[in-house]
């Protein structure tokens, strides 16, 4: 990165198993690279789908997705879109890997039950999650956890149009605050 440049800002995306990260993720990188804007994407299926089906756990794919978010938070990038983190000790790792006076946007993305085990279920390269016991519970564990998750913006994508998903994010993303003091930074 050149020195004196404004750091890149963080988009987390979080969220339960086909709650719509992904298709936000994308469009919101789409839309800023036309816009000009240098944008890496980081998407931890895409990470975990390099070891599989020898993948030997999922808790090495997500300490390989914070390093690499991480890693491109030190490029000369504009905007870093990290997706995917489903709980608080999820977000902590990765939060870990961001340097010190990154601006951080945490986006939740959701929607009821029934309209991820649809999506789940017209997906036909998805594995466990579409599983209507499993993703229940997924969505039930997020249901629980997502009050105590510190979220900046929260969006339905069952009810928000991905245009307007988007939209709300580069708003968010205009007045976004530098992380706090005290993270862990990256040396």
């Amino acid at each position: 990165m050149v020195p004196d440049s404004e750091p890149p800002s963080l988009v987390l995306i979080a969220g339960p198993i086909a709650a719509g990260k992904s298709a936000v993720s994308r469009r919101l990188a789409d839309d800023l690279r036309v816009s000009g804007q240098q944008v890496a994407l980081v998407e931890l299926d895409a990470l975990a789908d390099m070891a599989r089906p020898t993948l030997p756990d999922w808790t090495v794919a997500h300490r390989i997705f914070a390093s690499v978010t991480g890693q491109w938070l030190l490029a000369d990038m504009d905007v870093v879109i990290a997706e995917s983190v489903s709980n608080r000790a999820e977000l902590q790792l990765v939060l870990g890997h961001v340097p010190v006076g990154t601006p951080v946007l945490t986006v939740a993305v959701s929607c009821r039950f029934e309209v991820a085990l649809e999506r789940a279920l017209a997906d036909p390269t998805r594995g466990i999650s579409r599983d209507a016991d499993f993703l229940r519970g997924v969505h039930e564990q997020w249901a629980e956890e997502s009050p105590l998750f510190p979220v900046d913006l929260a969006l339905d994508s069952g009810t928000t149009p991905l245009a307007e998903s988007v939209r709300r994010i580069r708003s968010a993303l205009a007045v976004t605050p530098p992380a706090p003091p005290g993270q862990d930074s990256v040396s």
